[in-house]
């Protein structure tokens, strides 16, 4: 009996062995299906926490040179301000240094002989209160001229209109002024570099 139980035995451990082995069989292949698995979660955590710090830092990166730009702009426009102030001070400077000088009279009798072959023979020139005294000069440029007094006009010069006033023509210091002015800023190419 003890051949039978020896047979039995050893039957029962080599079905226990088969059995051990499929399980740890089984077990190591659950375990390396759950480490890959696990691999695959950590670099996709990995991978979304790396782009999420890359957006972060490109965003910061922008936001710095968006002020740096924005800083750079408002220097350029002080400077430009600045400069144009500067220009267009001097040339206030001489304006009024031209409407004293001798050929202010002439310029102001050719800018009334321009102005009458725009507007015609019935014209009233207006200028400043100061030009009044040249009111002869300007009453020779055409037949019916008037000559009337504009406190709008600061530097000098002469504006017209038909004495219904349909049609008006500038000429004005003022206005010379004004059109540099914009040509000046539309040409003067400030840049940030």
């Amino acid at each position: 009996m003890s051949e039978r139980l020896d047979i039995f035995l050893k039957s029962i451990t080599d079905y226990a062995d088969t059995q051990c082995k499929k399980l740890e069989k089984t077990a190591e292949t659950q375990m390396q299906k759950e480490i890959i698995s696990y691999k695959k979660q950590a670099t996709e955590i990995s991978r979304a926490n790396t782009n999420r710090e890359i957006s972060k830092i490109q965003s910061d990166a922008a936001n710095k040179a968006a002020d740096y730009e924005a800083e750079k702009r408002l220097s350029l426009m002080k400077i430009r301000n600045e400069l144009s102030n500067n220009v267009f001070s001097e040339v206030s400077k001489k304006l009024e240094a031209f409407v004293l000088s001798e050929k202010y009279p002439e310029f102001l009798k050719k800018s009334a002989e321009n102005l009458k072959k725009v507007i015609g023979e019935e014209i009233v020139f207006y200028v400043r209160e100061d030009d009044m005294k040249y009111a002869d000069i300007l009453q020779k440029a055409a037949k019916n001229a008037e000559v009337k007094e504009s406190a709008t006009i600061h530097f000098g010069g002469i504006f017209a209109t038909d004495k219904n006033e349909t049609l008006r023509a500038d000429d004005t210091l003022d206005s010379r002024l004004k059109l540099e002015e914009k040509a000046f800023f539309e040409n003067a190419d400030f840049k940030v570099f």
